[in-house]
């Protein structure tokens, strides 16, 4: 059994090498799918997997996210010490088949609405787990289930592509500077075939109202993913073919997909996308 085990474990671990990543970089990803896995079966119906994991575990995202962030469905997120014991029991076993040896759950911040851990190895931070109901929740209609290693049993809930988008959408609006992450992370789910429906666009037209965010807003915005900005963020998370890629244009193609997805607060952008409607797409 263990042996088998060990042999799925390692193919698993090809999977991601073969999408770019590092052997250790892979072996961090395994772990951070298995504590989503531990956490969605300790506490059924709590979370929802939104953020960078949620991209990189299920749309294929060429970007290393070590955040595993959980946003709580009604009450508050579990004390850290049950959290403690169902992670660690879970991802012990796996840490010393890769020769990580003991890992640590060290707490950064706890409360009835946010909770920050960090998993370590020797002392070395791994990855995080952030658990919050900021913010409020996810309409179940916009909650879909995804399988972690092919496995039926072991089930997540994240949002559906789309609400991910609004999320990213919102978070690239609201953030005092934006950042090269949330703009690649837009790119990547409009190639996934991602859309702001109408719902969706409401929500984030009330958004964009509380904070009085208009369309010089957003132009500053864009025009501040800038070829400095994404060489310094994205460098160290994106595989050097991914990256240089984007790099040959000065990462044009992802300010593009800005414009395209924000195109009905840009008079000037929403003209010319309609003068020239295939060039809605991502």
């Amino acid at each position: 059994m263990m042996i088998f085990a060990n042999m799925n474990l390692q193919a698993r671990i090809e999977r991601y090498k073969e999408r770019g990543f590092q052997a250790f970089d892979a072996e961090i990803i395994i772990l951070i799918e298995e504590t989503a896995v531990a956490l969605f079966k300790a506490f059924p119906n709590r979370f929802v997997l939104f953020g960078g994991a949620s991209l990189l575990l299920f749309y294929e995202s060429p970007r290393l996210s070590r955040d595993l962030d959980l946003m709580a469905c009604g009450g508050a997120v579990p004390p850290s010490d049950e959290v403690k014991a169902a992670v660690l029991s879970s991802i012990q076993p796996i840490a010393e088949t890769l020769g990580l040896g003991t890992l640590e759950l060290q707490k950064y911040a706890a409360g009835p609405d946010f909770a920050k851990h960090w998993v370590l190895a020797n002392k070395k931070p791994l990855f995080s787990i952030d658990l919050t109901r900021i913010g409020g929740g996810v309409l179940e209609t916009q909650i879909v289930k995804k399988n972690i290693a092919d496995a039926p049993e072991r089930t997540v809930r994240t949002p559906n592509e789309n609400y991910l988008l609004f999320l990213k959408l919102e978070t690239f609006l609201n953030r005092r500077s934006v950042k090269a992450r949330d703009a690649f992370d837009i790119r990547l789910l409009l190639s996934h075939g991602a859309e702001i429906d109408k719902r969706l666009e409401e929500h984030l037209e009330d958004s964009m109202k509380m904070k009085e965010i208009d369309e010089e807003e957003i132009e500053n915005r864009i025009r501040n993913i800038t070829n400095k900005l994404c060489i310094a963020e994205l460098r160290t998370v994106l595989p050097p073919a991914v990256f240089e890629e984007l790099a040959k244009d000065e990462f044009e193609a992802i300010r593009s997909s800005l414009r395209r997805v924000f195109a009905n607060w840009l008079p000037e952008v929403r003209d010319e996308l309609d003068d020239h409607p295939n060039g809605r797409g991502a």
